[in-house]
């Protein structure tokens, strides 16, 4: 996309093809670090944003690119981006050009800003030779997550790894299968994936990373004839969003002999009739589906009948404490295994970390077994 400079448009009147609203009076909302709310007025477009002194909204900062974006007008408000090395967002996803409106969250970069439009700046009016708007360091305004400029490195150069934890068939003691457990390569960020997902959520970049784990997890494999089924892990928001389907498509171009199960979380339960569809689509693709962490919120019972996976892997709070647990609570979990029995659903008790709880689960009749206790993940040279 071209970063060619509109023309100027001047002080802010209403151009041809303007909605109702008078394009006068728009603002940039900031919380400085003191906790203080600002406005930044915006009075002459195009309004440009970067590090280089001079234009109309300076922000002194290494993440900011020297020129970064431009506010201007094209029958309403839009963003442009003009190249910028961090990226420019509007509701927290990366854009190049965007059209604009009251209440938007702008990022430049980590700098977060909110779109306002307010009467009584339309009412006073542009000023002549409106003076550049200076952010000086000691009141920058608020930074969204931390290291989200050493993410988007991350996840251009691909630089996280996997390890692979063993999940045991209960009836043999052997290794069936092993969950990969993505992890982080950049020097400057924490390597555990919860950190990372958080970091990634603030710039609304969890899909990609959730692909860029499920990717690298395969394309370590991808040799290896000796392995049981790899389970790959999803992110929540990846069943609302393109791309899903995709992505898994890519994976089977990688590896087509591998024996692949796909988790997901269970609360996408709650649209039975979208995940027996999204089944039907993983068998065509030779995939299975797994539920992850079932009854961390709520057993979802009458929807786990209408959409019946491959695998239930149960919470960690049903396996903590089993062998010590009274009498109701084994009853409750011997009933819901039951149910998955009738519904031709392996089972897997997921956090074990003692022997006891381990002897429990066998005895209480889960298929299949996984935590510290049965094994740690490892990197896949020692697997």
């Amino acid at each position: 996309m071209s970063h060619e400079t509109p023309e100027k448009t001047g002080r802010l009147g209403t151009p041809t093809g303007a909605t109702s609203r008078q394009p006068d009076g728009w603002y940039l909302e900031t919380v400085g670090e003191g906790g203080q709310l600002r406005r930044l007025a915006i009075p002459t477009l195009p309004f440009r944003v970067g590090r280089r002194q001079g234009l109309d909204l300076v922000l002194p900062a290494e993440s900011v690119s020297k020129v970064h974006a431009e506010l201007y007008w094209r029958a309403g408000l839009q963003l442009r981006d003009l190249g910028s090395t961090n990226g420019t967002f509007v509701n927290r996803s990366l854009v190049q050009e965007a059209s604009l409106r009251e209440g938007d969250i702008l990022h430049f970069a980590d700098f977060e800003f909110r779109l306002g439009w307010s009467s009584e700046m339309a009412t006073a009016g542009p000023q002549d030779d409106a003076p550049t708007t200076a952010v000086g360091r000691a009141d920058l305004p608020h930074r969204f997550a931390a290291g989200t400029r050493e993410l988007r490195e991350l996840l251009k150069d691909g630089l996280v790894t996997m390890v692979f934890q063993p999940i045991l068939l209960v009836s043999r003691g052997t290794i069936a299968a092993y969950e990969a457990l993505g992890r982080g390569r950049h020097p400057a960020l924490p390597e555990g994936p919860t950190e990372l997902f958080r970091i990634a959520e603030s710039i609304g970049a969890e899909a990609e990373l959730s692909r860029l784990f499920r990717r690298k997890a395969v394309e370590l494999v991808a040799d290896r004839s000796d392995l049981p089924t790899i389970f790959l892990n999803t992110h929540p928001c990846e069943l609302a969003r393109p791309g899903l389907l995709e992505s898994l498509e890519e994976l089977r171009r990688i590896a087509p002999q591998l024996d692949l199960a796909l988790e997901i979380h269970e609360s996408v339960l709650t649209q039975p009739a979208a995940i027996a569809e999204l089944r039907a689509l993983l068998l065509e693709r030779n995939i299975a589906l797994a539920y992850d962490d079932f009854g961390a919120g709520q057993a979802r019972l009458l929807e786990l009948a209408e959409a019946p996976p491959h695998y239930l892997k149960f919470d960690r709070r049903f396996v903590s404490g089993l062998d010590r647990a009274a009498l109701p609570k084994r009853r409750l979990l011997q009933s819901l295994l039951a149910l998955a029995r009738e519904l031709l659903v392996r089972t897997v008790a997921e956090g074990i970390e003692t022997p006891g709880e381990s002897r429990a689960c066998t005895e209480i009749g889960f298929t299949h077994s996984q935590g510290f206790a049965l094994g740690r993940p490892r990197p896949i040279d020692e697997v």
